[in-house]
């Protein structure tokens, strides 16, 4: 049941008896799975303890506190069960939140990056200003990554959840460089911004953006040229020492 919660990634969290004292309705071991509908599985014993359980476990689904943790319910009056002895369960949360890559640009490079999402184990997002006819290859119904067409990529940046990584490489430099003035202001929250283009077209999109008044420290933070190694300049090659640097991003977070 973890499993097929994972592959849905539906939020849950496990709850084991890891301990009893006196009479119980349930023995060492006995477990369920909580998510924020209720029981998705198994029982600690029913009952009052249960609703208790159940309660405290979808409080931990709020994401805040801690991840795991024992609680002991005593079985007295304030559990309302008459067993008299003791239970300690064992609670963890499992989020099952994935890594998000945004490609901005759909084109060669980032539909053959947006192909690797099993290899990247994340979710992957590819954006472009163009329409499904301007695109070139015309995006296959297969790709494995979500494909969002909008009117202007840059503003997409505010939606990026914190801890993500960023590929900008749109048909337009003008659209890099608005995309990446939107990333500045929050490089930090991000694991990975990175540009494509060479060595000469950092040196100037720097320049640009240093004039325009962006710190220093914050433009030097995004990655130009990308990729591990400089090789091939064939889409599909480009595309996997890109997504072998994330994965180098990934081992570091």
């Amino acid at each position: 049941m973890l499993s097929a919660l994972r592959d849905e990634r539906v939020p849950c969290v496990l709850v084991v008896v890891a301990g009893v004292k006196g009479s119980a309705p349930r023995e060492e071991g006995a477990r369920m799975i909580v998510a924020k509908d209720g029981i998705r599985y198994g029982t600690v014993g029913g009952g009052r303890l249960e609703q208790l359980a159940t309660e405290h476990a979808q409080g931990m689904l709020s994401g805040e506190g801690v991840a795991a943790e024992n609680v002991d319910f005593p079985l007295g009056e304030s559990a309302g069960q008459c067993c008299g002895g003791a239970v300690t369960l064992f609670f963890e949360r499992h989020e099952w939140r994935r890594r998000e890559v945004v490609i901005f640009g759909a084109g060669h490079v980032g539909q053959a990056l947006g192909g690797l999402a099993g290899y990247l184990g994340a979710d992957l997002r590819l954006v472009d200003s163009r329409t499904p006819d301007e695109l070139h290859p015309r995006p296959s119904e297969e790709l494995a990554a979500r494909l969002d067409l909008v009117d202007a990529p840059e503003g997409v940046v505010d939606e990026i959840e914190p801890g993500a990584s960023i590929v900008v490489m749109t048909h337009s430099h003008a659209l890099d460089q608005a995309i990446l003035e939107a990333c500045l202001p929050r490089i930090h929250d991000f694991a990975y911004v990175g540009l494509i283009g060479s060595d000469r077209k950092w040196a100037r999109f720097r320049e640009r953006l240093v004039a325009k008044g962006f710190d220093e420290t914050a433009v030097d933070a995004v990655r130009s040229p990308i990729g591990l190694v400089r090789g091939p300049k064939e889409p599909r090659a480009i595309a996997l020492s890109v997504a072998a640097e994330l994965l180098g991003v990934s081992a570091e977070v």
